[in-house]
């Protein structure tokens, strides 16, 4: 039931993908986008990352971050949580805005960058958001205008991506502009961006090109972008635990017991009341928040959820869709879910 640790060490390069709950709205307005971009670059000035390329859909976020000293998971925790907690109170709702903690994968600098950084700009484009390149230049809510005009948004780091093109700071701006115009169709055909090449696991590598979809559920989501030689390093890496190189993350059974626990203190009842079958108020209560968090949140099998909580998969379904979120547990059950 463990989770995967997620791979993170100093300089790697991350495509972190975030999405709403249910693929609801993250965004309702430019105002939401405005205080977004602002937390991104407060979250980087205190964090340290360098982001490459980002853009903001109106259901999911894309961001393409190198870290440094300070962990992935930090920087994600402060981005998403402040801005759940701006979104909610700005639009009078509660309960938690994205689905799962988010998703990243690990880059391949050499073979990936320029790639990934093409594939989250155009984004807006795929969506029908603009309907052009020269829209999109002046579009406001992706990396793209930051490229095209450095220090448009001074927290972005332009000068890594740009100095893989040649000639002077005009010349390589302007390959950078044909570079994303004259290949967008490509980017939109490939799925590699948002599922990586290869995934490790137990079993060694398993090749995402050549899998077939029964195959990935035996894997651990280990997930790079990268050629054959990359994946294996990082395997080694992996499988040794080389001191130093992984940071580990917090397994699923801690984020499992830690929302049992929350739940169990909430209602103030036993923790094993919640997995025995009890059928008080409270117990009830308290049960349907752990499901919706199960396979809402943490995006859990109903399989798995039932496994742990003594029930059918339809009674986990019902439990969850039963929960109303009128409760102020947001925090509490961030903190649990990204504590590391």
């Amino acid at each position: 039931m463990a989770r995967s640790s997620r791979l993170d060490w100093k300089s790697a390069l991350h495509h972190v993908m975030a999405r709403g709950i249910e693929k609801s709205t993250i965004f309702n307005n430019d105002n939401d986008r405005a205080q977004f971009v602002f937390r991104v670059e407060r979250c980087v000035v205190e964090t340290g990352v360098s982001i490459y390329a980002w853009a903001l859909m109106p259901n999911h976020i894309h961001l393409l971050i190198r870290t440094k000293d300070i962990p992935l998971s930090k920087f994600m925790q402060k981005l998403l949580t402040g801005h759940a907690n701006y979104f909610n109170k700005q639009h009078d709702r509660v309960g938690h805005l994205f689905q799962n903690r988010y998703k990243s994968i690990l880059v391949q600098t050499e073979n990936y960058l320029l790639k990934l950084v093409r594939y989250i700009h155009i984004n807006p484009l795929e969506a029908g958001i603009v309907s052009n390149c020269r829209m999109l230049k002046m579009y406001p809510w992706t990396g793209h205008p930051g490229l095209i005009h450095p220090g448009y948004y001074p927290w972005q780091e332009t000068s890594q991506v740009l100095n893989t093109f040649s000639g002077n700071k005009t010349d390589k701006i302007e390959q950078y502009r044909k570079f994303i115009e004259e290949s967008e169709e490509i980017a939109y055909q490939d799925g590699r961006f948002n599922e990586g090449t290869f995934l490790l696991g137990a079993n060694g590598l398993l090749s995402l090109d050549e899998s077939e979809e029964e195959e990935i559920g035996g894997y651990s989501q280990y997930r790079v972008l990268g050629d054959e030689e990359f994946a294996r390093n990082i395997y080694e890496k992996v499988s040794h635990s080389r001191k130093g190189q992984l940071r580990d993350r917090r397994i699923e059974h801690d984020s499992v017991i830690g929302i049992l626990e929350y739940a169990a203190s909430k209602w103030r009842i036993p923790r094993t009341a919640i997995t025995s079958g009890g059928r008080t108020k409270n117990v009830s209560k308290a049960r349907e928040l752990v499901c919706h968090m199960l396979i809402n949140v943490m995006g859990m099998s109903l399989v798995d959820s039932g496994r742990i909580l003594n029930l059918s998969c339809q009674g986990v379904r019902a439990a969850a869709d039963r929960f109303l979120p009128d409760y102020e547990f947001d925090i509490e059950i961030d903190n649990i879910l990204f504590k590391q």
